[in-house]
């Protein structure tokens, strides 16, 4: 066996591998005696058929075998062995390659590989890093959440101003609640009483066709132009909750552990809960402002020839004027992989399972067993746990998620970071381009979220939650093509022998 490099054109190189047939024939002799110690032929016993039957059925798709395997092996094993790294996958060179397993003898393969630009990354660059500050009408909301959540719970004989009303709706069972209602609806409803009816129509009585959506239980589709949805209303229940006074009996019923006994305590575990709820917005803009800064900044000289025939040869429906309209979008995305590839590894940094373990420990805890101590509930935490790592698409994701925040306190440790805070409101004008004033700069490191009130109050329980993954936006595709990878670890062998 006999493998060569050569240097072609910058980056790119030809790495030939001659495999003789000495370097092959044991191998297809052995694979063939297997073959025939099991081949069902008919007229002979099992493990009794001639050699020469056995070699013509099998000994052309054996050598196919065994020659683009040890093909493979070589092909990687000198790429390892060399220390060198490659992008996207190597690709054969048809025009100098000789391989014919029609006469076979001894076979060349010559495949053409791109070694992995080199670039730097200067990070004596500006990112901004807002962080939403809770309003007090945000904690006084949530303050009220609790407030009723801790409330007491009673059924009014008639309907009122912040009531739970569950009716029947063309027979079937329904629920809003009189704050959703518009003037015309807290008209109609207000002081009936259980087992009234009402006929309405639901695109007059609620302002937010979603409220109309849910009422009607209608999922996927949206409201029928010019229907206005006219329904007898009957009430079968009314649910009313009088939230609970912010005194001694609330905080130990909210707060077992005694961690907050006040209301001041308890305003400021609110704004805690509301700006860490935001900060996944703040962090996936910080990421996508980073990446942005990154991708305008750093300098990367592509094999441009060379990615081009790797697409054009493993994407089907790729033609050669496609591909030069696409390809700034191609380019991007391998950008943005070796950036990242290369802050992985200058960085070392990795996930473990250890760490996704955690996070998904971390999470069920928070959501679930808030007001518990960590060892009264660990057998039920240790079973969540394990069910949720048995789910691959979410442990995947988990995987992403992780290394994506280590990645941002990378760019967060090297970045010049300038400071902004505001309102969600000032975020969100931003994010359009409107100024907020910055503190000063530093070296270091949207729907909302539906209201716990409603979910406290509603009927039925949706079920447990699970970890979501949060990926920033990155260097994104084109829509409806699949971008190849930046590297990966497979060669395409030779078409197998018919």
């Amino acid at each position: 066996m006999n493998i060569k490099n050569e240097k072609v054109n910058g980056d790119v190189q030809e790495l030939t591998i001659e495999i003789t047939k000495e370097d092959y024939a044991g191998k297809v002799e052995t694979a063939l005696k297997k073959y025939r110690r099991t081949a069902q032929v008919p007229g002979f016993r099992v493990g009794n058929a001639p050699m020469a039957m056995i070699k013509k059925m099998y000994e052309k798709s054996v050598t196919y075998d065994e020659v683009n395997n040890m093909m493979s092996q070589e092909l990687y094993k000198y790429l390892s062995d060399n220390k060198i790294d490659i992008m996207l996958e190597p690709i054969p060179v048809e025009d100098k390659s000789k391989v014919d397993f029609d006469n076979p003898d001894n076979f060349v393969f010559v495949y053409e590989y791109a070694l992995q630009p080199q670039f730097d990354i200067d990070f004596n660059k500006q990112v901004t890093n807002f962080k939403i500050t809770a309003s007090q009408e945000e904690i006084d909301n949530l303050v009220n959440q609790m407030q009723r959540r801790y409330g007491e719970y009673t059924s009014p004989e008639e309907v009122g101003e912040d009531d739970y009303i569950s009716a029947k709706i063309d027979d079937k069972d329904s629920f809003f609640f009189t704050k959703e209602l518009n003037e015309e609806g807290r008209k109609a409803f207000m002081g009936k009483k259980v087992n009234d009816t009402v006929h309405v129509a639901l695109r007059k009585i609620f302002d937010d066709e979603q409220n109309v959506l849910k009422v009607l239980k209608i999922v996927d589709q949206p409201l029928e132009e010019g229907n206005q949805y006219e329904y007898d209303v009957t009430i079968t229940s009314i649910g009313r909750i009088t939230p609970a006074e912010l005194n001694e009996d609330f905080f130990k019923k909210a707060y077992p552990d005694g961690n907050i006994t006040t209301k001041e305590q308890l305003e400021k575990s609110c704004a805690e809960q509301i700006e860490k709820q935001w900060k996944d917005y703040t962090d996936r803009q910080f990421m996508n402002d980073a990446i942005g800064v990154l991708l305008d900044s750093v300098n990367i000289s592509f094999p441009d020839e060379f990615i081009k025939r790797y697409i054009l040869l493993t994407q089907k429906d790729m033609t050669a004027e496609k591909l030069e309209e696409k390809y700034a979008d191609y380019q991007k995305s391998f950008k943005w992989q070796l950036i990242e590839n290369k802050l992985v590894k200058d960085n070392n940094i990795n996930v473990s399972q250890d760490d996704v373990k955690n996070y998904v420990r971390n999470f069920f805890m928070a959501n679930y067993f808030s007001n518990f101590k960590e060892e009264d509930v660990k057998d039920r935490l240790d079973s969540l746990v394990n069910d949720a790592l048995k789910k691959k698409e979410d442990v995947k994701n988990i995987y992403d998620q992780l290394y994506d925040v280590k990645i941002m306190d990378v760019l967060r440790n090297n970045f010049i970071i300038v400071e902004k805070s505001g309102s969600y409101e000032d975020f969100i004008a931003f994010t359009s381009g409107k100024e907020v004033e910055a503190k000063p700069a530093k070296k270091k490191a949207p729907a909302k979220a539906k209201k716990a009130e409603e979910k406290a109050e509603e009927a039925s329980a949706e079920g447990e939650a699970k970890p979501k993954k949060t990926r920033a936006k990155k260097a994104e595709a084109t829509e409806g093509e699949e971008k190849p990878k930046a590297k990966t670890t497979r060669a395409k062998t030779t078409k197998k022998a018919e």
